[in-house]
């Protein structure tokens, strides 16, 4: 295992590689035919992956290994066979040179180069102001001993939707909840509005006028439409009245909601909740909209209808958006960043990458 001399240390006082490799030591003390591994190089620095990854390699002339891995790079260099999963269906099975260049599997994740849904053509692009309304400078977040985000910096301007992007496990919901304060940043900065926010509880962030709608949505099932829309405003302003506000925004927003407006959570269709869940982040003062995967698990012509109900929020609150859906995203957009690894490795104008896929596969790296 590596291990040679840390026998009596506390598993606690590991590297987080050193932890990882204990992790797949217990699971090799039964002596397997087939081990299974979930992810086992996820949050680990560089050099951490390098040592990983080796010694699966290894391991493999003797048990069979079967990977779930979300570093591309690593996957393709360590296989003998892959099997593409996308929506719950294998749409490629064969070897790594073969799947890299399968039109399926490109098409699955850097989408079809053109958008599916089209801004309304009286919405242009927001313009960029001088002051952002949200800085990250420099940001480092940790979960526990994995090293999450690396430096990350952005902005988001007033008005402005941008596009946070990269493959899965590069740190994009963890920059939210970081913004959010759900995950208190170890170093760097955060301004909104010009304050300081790092560190700062949750509760706190959100009266500020920042709204969360998290992946998974995370509707009170047993409330209401209407009770969901007033504890999400009770989060942020305690002084607004509330019920006629909320239902005057639902009507000019969301209108597929009005008809429901007394009906419980746990009766509403998946489009319905998805809406449900950005208009009870809307309600209050919100001046920047957090969206962490909106179109996820819906048909297309839900799709659409939420499409057009975040676009036309473009120009009067700032978006930060993520989405794997990347035509989607990409069409809603002004500007993006990408993500890998934690570490911001591409910003530029959303346009671009959505026009360009050869463009959008050099920049995520597939």
């Amino acid at each position: 295992m590596g291990l040679e001399g840390v026998e009596s240390a506390p598993a606690s006082s590991l590297s987080h590689g050193g932890q990882r490799l204990l992790e797949i030591g217990i699971a090799l003390a039964t002596r397997p035919t087939v081990l299974l591994l979930d992810e086992p190089l996820a949050g680990l620095s560089s050099a951490e992956r390098e040592r990983i990854a080796a010694f699966i390699k290894a391991l493999a002339k003797t048990v069979t290994v079967v990977l779930i891995e979300h570093d591309i790079d690593r996957v393709l260099a360590l296989s003998d066979r892959i099997t593409v999963l996308h929506l719950g269906r294998v749409i490629a099975d064969g070897p790594p040179a073969e799947i890299q260049e399968h039109p399926d599997v490109r098409a699955a994740y850097l989408g079809a180069g053109r958008a599916r849904v089209s801004l309304p053509p009286a919405l242009p692009l927001a313009p960029r102001r001088a002051a952002p309304l949200l800085r990250l400078d420099r940001v480092d977040t940790f979960y526990g001993k994995s090293h999450i985000l690396h430096a990350v910096s952005l902005e988001v301007g007033p008005g402005e939707v941008v596009a946070l992007l990269g493959r899965n496990g590069a740190g994009k919901t963890a920059t939210l909840n970081t913004i959010m304060g759900l995950r208190s940043p170890r170093r760097g900065s955060i301004r909104f509005r010009d304050r300081e926010i790092a560190g700062e509880p949750p509760e706190r962030i959100a009266r500020l006028g920042i709204g969360l709608a998290p992946q998974g949505r995370r509707v009170f099932p047993n409330l209401t439409v209407a009770e969901n829309l007033l504890i999400g405003r009770l989060a942020r302003d305690r002084r607004s009245a509330g019920d006629r506000r909320d239902e005057e925004l639902v009507g000019q927003r969301f209108p597929s909601l009005q008809a429901h407006w007394r009906s419980r959570g746990e009766t509403l269709s998946g489009g319905e909740l998805q809406m449900l869940a950005i208009a009870r982040a809307l309600v209050g003062r919100v001046e920047l909209l957090l969206l962490d995967e909106p179109f996820e698990g819906l048909a297309p012509a839900v799709v659409e209808e939420v499409f057009r109900t975040v676009a036309s929020l473009r120009g009067e609150t700032a978006i930060l958006l993520v989405e794997h859906n990347l035509d989607v995203a990409l069409a809603l957009s002004d500007r993006v960043y990408v993500l890998d690894r934690g570490t911001v490795t591409h910003t530029g104008a959303a346009r671009e990458l959505l026009e360009d896929l050869d463009l959008r596969a050099r920049v995520l790296r597939f």
